[in-house]
């Protein structure tokens, strides 16, 4: 028997070895270690055989259309850098130039078109309900509505276009906008969700306020950005106001998770990242972004921390009264005059400006040129995207060069789409803050709720439950700290679009992306409680 046993020892194993080899196979081929097997070959075939820089692109775009196709959510996650950054990574197809945010909310539409042949085979073969990642949007109908009339107004506006082409550009702009609304909604389905998009804006602004130091360190900048001996910073935007306006929307969110987050560790990077957005902010020197800021900072002192709206109503009054005092002749016009020459309502030439007054006067010039084009297009404007088009028609004085737009953007609204787009878009931001205000007022009632339950006795309460109600409180506070963040941010753009246009650049899809984040927040809040107090289901 032993010798037996030591024969089958000594005998070759190459069976054993190939059943065993067979069976590894078996279990780690897999679709997606043989997808990864395959990208992996592939990327270095491209390292070796193409030339830069597509043997880095390919591979990039590959990796990136595979996980939008299988996970939307990721076109979604991705916007916020490639807003900022995309522009420095452009294709031109037949003249138009496209970035990779344009690219990441075609692949989100082509993803959501796919899912319908998906569905189908899903349900036959019994997989779960949410087998996609997604639900059905949680958009009031009345924004929906408000949406759909703007498109349709500026497709109006476009039967009396100087030019199509530039009308096209900006028609596709607004479109993207639509689908980031409508569907980003539908794959925004948690807590989890919403709080890492918000975390990779933080992080893109972050980059950018470093490029901006960076500019600003180096000097690396056109002499036209030059004010005051110091370089305005513009970082990827081409111009500082835009760079601003940029900084302005995460920055609102920032500074309000500040103030009124509810632990150590929110209020700390929140605050770390106001200040590095702030500096970048004042590198700028955008006076528009500076206002839009402003504006935010009270709106959330106001919103956010009551017992302070007394003090900030004597402030109101007494800048009435400043006002007052100096129309009646009371306040000397020296103290006021160096203001109001700044914001363009005293002593400007259109004629022979001054190198201080330059800037100011041409800003008003495109403002007279815009309203100009209103009065002789009324209705239907000169065409959606064709202020420039038609600026040679319009200009005055020595400002024969347009700037783009009208630095103003409803004076640019009306003048390219007439009263009919105006209104629309009047419209559209009415019912944009209309669904921001009912979604923050559900997240604070919500907050409010638990905080007077908070205030009985716990009496009677296990040690779990009081751990819980802890918990709860902590999300609903900086849930509610988010919400009036994201609507402070949306209400910096309307206000900086009174001195400038912050819808270029992709802006408008961040914009987009603020705005679902504010109405899904609102969901996934409103749903707190019933699941154990978990926000992500």
């Amino acid at each position: 028997m032993y010798q037996l046993e030591l024969e089958e020892r000594a005998r070759p194993t190459h069976d054993s070895l190939l059943v065993k080899y067979i069976a590894w196979l078996w279990i780690y081929a897999t679709a997606a270690n043989l997808t990864g097997l395959l990208g992996g070959l592939l990327a270095i075939f491209c390292l070796l055989f193409l030339h830069g820089p597509w043997n880095i692109r390919i591979p990039l775009y590959l990796i990136v259309v595979f996980w939008t196709l299988v996970r939307p959510r990721v076109a979604l996650y991705l916007l916020p850098i490639a807003i900022p950054w995309g522009s420095l990574d452009q294709i031109n197809l037949g003249g138009l130039n496209l970035t990779s945010a344009d690219i990441l909310v075609g692949l989100l539409a082509l993803s959501w078109l796919m899912s319908y042949t998906l569905r189908p085979f899903l349900t036959r073969t019994g997989l779960a309900e949410h087998a996609l990642d997604d639900e059905p949007t949680g958009i009031p109908r009345y924004l929906l509505v408000a949406i759909l009339v703007f498109l349709l107004a500026i497709l109006v506006s476009m039967t009396g276009a100087f030019s199509v082409k530039s009308s096209l550009k900006e028609v596709a702009k607004w479109l993207e906008f639509g689908i980031v609304v409508l569907l980003g909604a539908r794959y925004l389905r948690t807590r989890q969700h919403i709080w890492t998009l918000v975390i990779i804006m933080f992080l893109a602004a972050i980059s950018q306020a470093f490029y901006g130091y960076i500019q600003d360190f180096f000097n690396i900048g056109p002499q036209a950005f030059i004010r005051d001996a110091s370089l305005r910073v513009y970082g990827t935007f081409d111009q500082p106001n835009p760079y601003a306006g940029y900084i302005n929307m995460t920055l609102a969110v920032a500074l309000t998770l500040t103030l009124l987050g509810t632990t150590a560790r929110t209020r700390i990077l929140a605050g770390i990242t106001t200040l590095l957005l702030v500096s970048a902010e004042l590198l700028s020197q955008s006076r528009g972004g500076e206002i839009a800021l402003a504006t935010v900072l009270i709106f959330v002192v106001t919103i956010g921390i009551p017992y302070l709206r007394k003090l900030i109503a004597v402030g109101a009054v007494g800048s009435l009264l400043v006002v007052a005092g100096y129309l009646a002749g009371v306040v000397p016009s020296r103290l006021l005059n160096p203001i109001l020459r700044i914001l363009g309502l005293v002593q400007i030439s259109f004629v022979a400006p001054s190198s201080q007054d330059y800037s100011t006067a041409e800003r008003l010039a495109h403002w007279i040129a815009g309203i100009n084009m209103f009065v002789t297009h009324p209705f239907t404007g000169v065409g959606i995207g064709n202020y420039p088009d038609a600026y040679a028609q319009f200009h005055i004085t020595i400002f024969v060069n347009s700037l783009g737009h009208a630095h103003n953007f409803y004076i640019n609204m009306a003048a390219e789409t007439g009263i009919i787009g105006l209104l629309a878009f009047l419209l559209f931001l009415i019912a944009i803050f209309v669904a921001g205000a009912r979604a923050f007022r559900t997240i604070n009632a919500r907050y409010r709720q638990h905080k007077q339950q908070r205030t009985h006795p716990l009496a009677g309460m296990t040690t779990r439950a009081i751990t819980h109600s802890q918990q709860l409180m902590i999300q609903l506070t900086n849930d509610r700290a988010l919400a009036l963040g994201l609507l402070a941010a949306l209400l910096s753009v309307c206000v900086h679009n009174m001195v400038d246009n912050l819808y270029v650049h992709s802006m408008a899809n961040l914009f987009a992306l603020l705005l679902i984040a504010l109405i899904r927040l609102e969901g996934v809040t409103r749903n707190t409680g019933s699941n154990g107090g978990h926000f992500d289901y």
